[in-house]
């Protein structure tokens, strides 16, 4: 399965951010939009989209882990204006895909924005979850933008284009 999803072409893309998604409370993939070379901006990646779709059972996963805390009593101080939405790293434990990281972030109407990032993007790991976390803040915040409109019909160019200046914005960081 791990030789399926190789990235021969990454040594040759220039940002660090390979793909940014959304989806649904249902799973539906509400936008996605790569950013290899490689590939046209508005076309599917099912490449990416495949380690995608394997991630959200990790994120699932973590997510039933805190309610189930939360159930037992064991989450005594545990505030939900204050929980933090972002996940982290969620690729799948038995995903041997070594070149990139799946990284999430959680609103709380469970919809869940998602960035897969060459790994290595940048030297200290703290470095990268803290222009990822910022990152994945951002598109969610354009995301809710977007759906609070009034006239919110679909995810359009103008907002591809937000989000696109937002992950250049980022990439910058990496370096």
């Amino acid at each position: 399965f791990s030789k399926i999803l190789a990235f021969p072409a990454m040594a040759i893309e220039e940002s660090p951010v390979l793909c940014m998604a959304i989806v649904g409370r249902d799973d539906g993939l509400l936008f996605f939009r790569s950013f290899r070379r490689s590939v046209p901006p508005d076309a599917d990646d099912l490449e990416l989209q495949l380690l995608l779709r394997s991630s959200l059972d990790q994120v699932e996963a973590q997510l039933q882990t805190v309610a189930q805390a939360l159930r037992k009593g064991e989450a005594k101080n545990f505030d939900a204006a204050k929980a933090d939405p972002y996940l982290g790293i969620v690729s799948p434990a038995l995903f041997d895909v070594e070149d990139c990281n799946i990284y999430g972030y959680v609103a709380g109407t469970h919809v869940k924005v998602l960035a897969i990032v060459r790994d290595g993007a940048c030297r200290q790991r703290r470095d990268e979850e803290a222009i990822l976390r910022s990152l994945l803040r951002q598109v969610n915040l354009l995301y809710i933008d977007a759906a609070s409109n009034p006239f919110y019909s679909r995810l359009g160019k103008a907002f591809a284009s937000s989000v696109t200046r937002i992950v250049e914005q980022h990439a910058a960081a990496f370096a």
